[in-house]
């Protein structure tokens, strides 16, 4: 058991190291904004009334994908 627990807090720590972000080649960070708000309005209308957050996070990923941006992640400075 402890040692589940320590691959666990391993693994989190793991992710924490990194930071996830949308890029788009050539895209500015208005591009981004103004492309996000977009989606995320998508996203909103698209769960409804319904807490159903796990379909508005993947129509909001794939709103960003059609609309050229890729899910980037990178090491945190």
């Amino acid at each position: 058991m402890r040692a589940l627990t320590l691959f666990v807090a391993v693994a989190v720590a793991a992710c924490a190291q990194t930071e996830t972000s949308w890029k788009k080649p050539g895209a500015s960070e208005q591009d981004l904004a103004q492309d996000a708000d977009g989606c995320r309005s998508q996203a909103t209308a698209a769960q409804g009334m319904t807490a159903d957050s796990g379909r508005a996070a993947i129509v909001y990923q794939s709103c960003m994908e059609k609309k050229g941006w890729r899910r980037v992640e990178a090491p945190k400075p």
